[in-house]
């Protein structure tokens, strides 16, 4: 079986492949360095002993050797750890490819399990960004942005009289005390933004782009926004196990 792992800066996910079948998935929060107990915590023994195959997307480059460490002691395993010189099949076409997130390139890789390019990704986390990939299989660029959590964290760390709140998706775009009005702002802000990006997008891959829509937060929108055609919060391990099997075939 294929484990594949999503290292994130807020969550640190698995999901194991069965052919081309999740069986199992889990997630715990990143930690500052892992160990083989934090490892054993994700996943029960009968999946760890089944394992013959490890990908990783990391964005938390102080945490690789570690991992990579953890997976060998445990697993017997040598982890193949995604980045931007990956035989992906999609040419990345931007100023730096080096600056471009592990997790980007698994995600673009994931929309084409799903449909042809031209594609919009979306993902909803600890940032938002959009992952855009033209027709000829070319990763061109896209758009990065906070998202909900980093915009509440930021409203309260920078001004004296607005609390953290805990976000919960508003009743109404009309708040009617300061909770209400910070979780209505930062929810349709988001919201508008995010239809007006995908128009724009549009504009430049072509009308008939499939937009996909993936990450931790991603259902906070689910049928709030038209123009998404695709929900799948499976994306980045879908998009590991492809590249997985075109670096073993």
């Amino acid at each position: 079986m294929l484990l594949t792992i999503d290292v994130g800066n807020t969550c640190f996910g698995v999901a194991v492949f069965k052919e081309d079948q999740i069986v199992f998935r889990n997630k715990l929060n990143t930690p500052d360095h892992i160990t083989v107990r934090f490892l054993k915590n994700l996943m029960d023994d009968e999946i760890i002993t089944k394992v013959d195959s490890v990908i990783v997307s990391s964005v938390v480059p102080f945490i690789d050797l570690s991992l990579g460490n953890v997976i060998e002691k445990l697993l017997g395993k040598k982890a193949f750890f995604v980045d931007h010189n990956t035989d992906t099949r999609i040419k990345i076409e931007v100023d730096f490819p080096v600056e471009l997130g592990a997790d980007r390139i698994a995600n673009a890789v994931g929309g084409t399990y799903f449909s042809k390019p031209p594609l919009i990704i979306v993902d909803s986390g600890t940032a938002t960004t959009f992952d855009i990939i033209n027709k000829e299989y070319e990763y061109i660029g896209g758009s990065i942005f906070p998202g909900i959590e980093l915009s509440i964290r930021s409203l309260a760390s920078n001004t004296a009289k607005l609390n953290r709140i805990y976000f919960t998706e508003p009743d109404s775009i009309l708040g009617k005390n300061t909770d209400s009005n910070i979780r209505a702002g930062i929810y349709y802000s988001c919201i508008g933004g995010l239809e007006f990006m995908i128009r724009e997008y549009k504009r430049i891959v072509g009308e008939n782009a499939t937009v996909i829509a993936t990450g931790g937060v991603s259902f906070y929108f689910h049928n709030k926004i038209k123009n998404i055609d695709i929900y799948e919060s499976n994306l980045i391990y879908f998009g590991l196990k492809l590249i997985h099997d075109r670096q073993n075939h």
